[in-house]
């Protein structure tokens, strides 16, 4: 049996532990989120934190801590042929619009 080497990835993100409002309970309460990619500027994080936290139940208040967190990830390739998406070389962006059914995505000049 052929060996079977993995694609790898070492994403970096930010754990941020936040400080979140429960409009139902009228509590605050800590809540932990991944922010990927990094951000470096505060206000930036602040709002990218806040469109992964704020709905109707909750709201975002304040950043209490931030950690820089390295993962590295891995997929045979199997089982990444089998999840991915087929993309147009040159743009980026997908060739079908349902890749299940491979339905070829109407390109317009606009």
């Amino acid at each position: 049996m052929a060996k079977k080497y993995p694609f790898t990835r070492t994403i970096s993100s930010q754990k941020v532990d936040a400080l979140v409002f429960n409009k139902e309970t009228a509590e605050p309460f800590n809540m932990v989120v991944h922010v990927a990619p990094v951000v470096n500027d505060e206000s930036k994080l602040e709002k990218a934190v806040a469109k992964l936290i704020d709905n109707e139940q909750h709201k975002f208040i304040d950043i209490v801590h931030v950690e820089m967190v390295n993962k590295c990830y891995g997929v045979t390739l199997e089982d990444f042929m089998a999840a991915a998406v087929e993309l147009d070389p040159e743009t980026r962006k997908p060739l079908y619009e349902n890749p299940a059914i491979n339905t070829p995505v109407e390109v317009t000049n606009a």
